[in-house]
């Protein structure tokens, strides 16, 4: 009987879900397939529903996480699923001549990269703090950029909330140090294969290797996780900080 009631009990913890922002491409599909072909069950986020074999371990929701209001409901309906752990990677980055448009370009454009990359990661995280802080392994990760230490002229908005997600993530994992054993990580992605970065950047990773690496760094449990040539960028900005950030200022 007793072996029954612990299977029960690993039963039950497996199912606690994994949510995934951004899985309906890029880094995000590859962490839903490879979570689900672990034997994790996955929520994925995103506007569309990713192309994912049908599977009692994957559900999807729809939302818009430039849509502050939607992001609210989406909070309230993952709140009701119980999730185990959130990623927090979906993200979007619009390479312009931003000097030169209008206010009102200016002002649409900064908006939306600011939600999606800042805001709903920071909504998402607290909004199911008290969810996943006491469970099994629970773990919140922020996937951010080396661009976080050192911007690009050609993205500001991008880089201001990377920069900004950093410091989020920090102040969170220092909130919840000594009350719980939750995971608070922030994974560094270099330049990675994906719609987002088509005609940019040479060296790139594949999504199936980021998403690897990603996955690699929780299992681990560890609070950072820097992949690929992030490692060497973060060494030359604490060696020459004001060097590293004159070379990708010109990225």
């Amino acid at each position: 009987m007793a072996g029954k009631a612990m299977k029960k009990v690993s039963t039950m913890l497996e199912a606690r879900p994994i949510i995934v922002t951004g899985a309906s491409r890029g880094v995000g599909l590859e962490l839903t397939r490879q979570l689900i072909a672990s034997g994790q069950s996955v929520i994925g986020v995103a506007r569309h529903c990713p192309k994912i074999h049908a599977s009692d371990r994957f559900r999807f929701i729809a939302c818009d996480l430039a849509d502050r209001d939607a992001v609210m409901r989406l909070i309230h309906d993952l709140i009701e699923l119980r999730p185990r752990g959130l990623i927090n990677n979906a993200a979007i980055q619009t390479e312009k001549d931003w000097a030169s448009l209008s206010l009102e370009e200016i002002a649409a454009g900064f908006a939306a990269e600011i939600q999606v990359d800042l805001l709903a990661p920071m909504h998402l995280s607290y909004g199911l703090l008290q969810v996943i802080k006491n469970a099994e392994d629970g773990f919140i990760c922020n996937i951010n950029s080396a661009l976080a230490l050192a911007p690009k002229v050609s993205a500001p908005a991008y880089c201001a909330a990377k920069a900004a997600l950093r410091n989020a993530t920090v102040s969170l994992r220092g909130s919840t140090r000594g009350l719980t054993d939750l995971l608070v990580n922030e994974t560094y992605l270099p330049l990675v294969d994906t719609d987002m970065t088509k005609g940019r950047g040479r060296s790139k990773i594949s999504a199936e290797a980021a998403a690897s690496a990603i996955l690699n760094g929780l299992r681990r449990r560890q609070t950072e996780t820097w992949v690929g040539q992030t490692r060497l960028l973060r060494l030359l900005w604490r060696l020459a900080p004001s060097q590293t950030s004159r070379l990708l200022l010109g990225a």
